[in-house]
């Protein structure tokens, strides 16, 4: 299945899945800066009549990064959230950032679905589930899979999401913490 992320104004996203012929499958292997040249005929249905909307990879442009630093400090700021979704084999290999609560990348929809209750996520991981405004911060190995996180939260409308992207490996390098290598 394909899927184009067409980003409107204010950051908000739409994301259009199915298999919508050729001008779908162009659109969606081309990049932003080659879209801009894609006959605009093609593509009008999809984006929303009398939107200043423009096709683009959200991920790319806006996601929110943050820093060794950020995470370094994360023990004098209790309201901020930081979510490994490595999978559980992984921590046992490496071990885990301090704060950090382990989410696998393929629960994090569900776990921050509206049909998952307060008490069960603090029922779960010890800590009340993060509010839409809550500033959440995803981390995996080397930043790939927490990108994904980030980006699948934010379309659930939680504005604060942040990627590390230096991850597991920049933290060890600068921590002075084995790093196996796979």
């Amino acid at each position: 299945m394909l899927s184009l992320v067409i980003r409107r104004c204010g950051g908000c996203s739409r994301v259009i899945s199915g298999a919508f012929g050729a001008t779908v499958r162009a659109a969606s292997t081309t990049s932003h800066r080659e879209l801009a040249n894609f006959p605009k005929t093609q593509l009008n249905f999809l984006l929303p009549k009398g939107s200043c909307s423009s096709a683009r990879n959200f991920s790319s442009e806006s996601m929110k990064i943050a820093t060794y630093e950020e995470v370094k400090d994360l023990c004098n700021h209790p309201e901020k959230l930081l979510i490994d979704v490595r999978e559980p084999h992984e921590l046992l290999e490496t071990g885990s950032i301090p704060t950090s609560i382990n989410i696998p990348l393929g629960q994090v929809q569900t776990i921050f679905s509206d049909e998952t209750s307060n008490e069960d996520f603090r029922g779960r991981f010890g800590r009340e589930k993060p509010a839409k405004e809550s500033q959440i911060i995803f981390m995996c190995k080397i930043g790939v899979r927490s990108g994904k996180a980030a980006d699948a939260v934010t379309q659930m409308g939680y504005r604060n999401a942040k990627n590390y992207k230096g991850s597991w490996t920049e933290w060890a390098e600068k921590e002075n913490l084995p790093n196996p290598q796979k």
